[in-house]
């Protein structure tokens, strides 16, 4: 029994949340121009993913080969490292989504990759059509 020094605290019946990932849905982008890069990258952490760029084609193999993307955006630029890139992808059990930007004479960048998930889109391009195109991918961060 409690006497009149005693205090007795209630305890809380609620248990915390879980904590989910901090990082959210993740995007890579490979692309050798780092304003176009940038640009997309502004946009898309605007819009809450988590996103990382790289400039250099074997720096983003070496990354996708540590974590895997929701979505990986890969520009047509990078030539045939690009190919690299895509070859990295094919063997996984479930591929990430692939933005290929590629200029308006490119149109058989899409035949290049053979996966399940690509979405061309040429340039000259709007920053927030990309965007969009990876909520409509893999839904809101």
């Amino acid at each position: 029994m409690p006497n009149d020094s005693t205090f007795v605290r209630q305890t809380q019946t609620k248990t915390p949340p879980l904590e989910t990932d901090p990082r959210g849905k993740s995007v890579l982008i490979a692309n050798h121009d780092f304003r176009e890069g940038g640009m997309i990258r502004n946009s898309l952490e605007a819009c809450g993913y988590d996103v990382s760029v790289w400039t250099d084609a074997v720096d983003a193999r070496e990354r996708l080969r540590l974590r895997s993307y929701d979505v990986v955006v890969v520009s047509t630029n990078l030539d045939k490292t690009m190919d690299g890139i895509l070859e990295d992808l094919r063997p996984k059990k479930v591929p990430p989504k692939v933005i290929l930007i590629a200029d308006e004479d490119e149109g058989d960048a899409a035949s290049r990759c053979f996966l399940r998930t690509v979405v061309v889109v040429n340039r000259p391009f709007k920053i927030g059509e990309v965007a969009d195109i990876v909520e409509h991918l893999i839904g809101p961060a």
